[in-house]
């Protein structure tokens, strides 16, 4: 009975915060991906972004004996002209992305989905760095899905979701899915999407300052909405020696890199599939602990 009424309470939490009805819990981000993924016939390619997806994005579909293609990005959102030049070239049965683009990349979402639309192409979008915000939007996404691991938005360390917005898709998705029923993780799911509000807040925040503090920096995307912080940089060497004073100064590179280690800041470097496919630094706003 307690788990049965947990369960309902997450569903009711991830109906309201998607905007769809049909939602599922899964054990894992990436066996939500699977499911939605097996709506996809055999014939079919699978889309994905050049940059800004997840890691598993190109490996689930050539498990699943898929062809995938992937679409060009300007700085990790969808290219639409090259979305539109894709969907006509191949005969594609999903587009699987990111909102926000790489934690950092606000998504033209309504676009991607008239786009896929007209061209007959499933649209599934993977929430895990905007549910709770404005970019979790059930209305452009015929599945959604989500992951509550490690370094999410909901932090639970384990299971996901997936959700449509159709009835008869869930239905096809609901025949084989694998559904997670460990009471431990669902009450700890449940408590992190309570959470989720003061999370989102506090991440803002810390993000703001950052991109305050590095306003004079090549910061990507820097009025989006997201949940790290991406800053080029123009070379890669260590030092360079300035002539007239004969001082050293800090490159670019190591003048971020410092700046994250004086403020206790976790941070990666591009290029990096799941954020920049170009030299920068992606400082991890979203592994910050309150």
């Amino acid at each position: 009975m307690i788990r049965r009424e947990i369960k309902e309470e997450i569903i009711s939490a991830l109906q309201k915060l998607t905007g769809h009805k049909y939602v599922e819990i899964t054990p894992r981000g990436d066996a939500a991906i699977a499911a939605a993924l097996s709506l996809v016939s055999k014939d079919k390619t699978v889309l994905i972004p050049e940059e800004g997806g997840w890691l598993s994005y190109p490996k689930i579909p050539a498990k699943l004996g898929l062809k995938v293609i992937e679409v060009k990005c300007d700085d990790a959102k969808i290219n639409l002209q090259d979305l539109r030049n894709k969907l006509k070239e191949y005969s594609c049965g999903a587009l699987l992305y990111q909102n926000p683009g790489g934690y950092f990349a606000e998504q033209p979402m309504k676009e991607i989905y008239s786009l896929c639309q007209t061209n007959n192409c499933l649209v599934i979008m993977d929430v895990s760095g905007s549910i709770g915000t404005k970019l979790c939007d059930g209305s452009y996404a015929d599945v959604l899905v989500g992951s509550f691991g490690e370094w999410k938005l909901v932090e639970a360390k384990a299971g996901g979701f997936i959700s449509c917005k159709d009835k008869a898709l869930f239905e096809k998705v609901n025949k084989d899915i694998a559904v997670l029923t460990e009471i431990g993780s669902l009450k700890i799911i449940l408590q992190k999407i309570r959470e989720l509000p003061e999370r989102i807040l506090f991440l803002t925040q810390k993000r703001k300052k950052i991109i305050k503090d590095l306003k004079n920096f090549d910061l990507v995307h820097r009025n989006d909405l997201g949940f790290v912080v991406v800053v080029k940089y123009k070379n890669q060497t260590e030092k360079e020696t300035n002539k007239m004073t004969s001082h050293f100064e800090l490159s670019q590179k190591e003048s971020l890199i410092n700046y994250c280690k004086h403020n206790n800041l976790p941070w990666t470097e591009c290029p990096r599939y799941i954020r920049l496919n170009k030299p920068a630094i992606s400082i991890e706003v979203k592994r910050l602990i309150e």
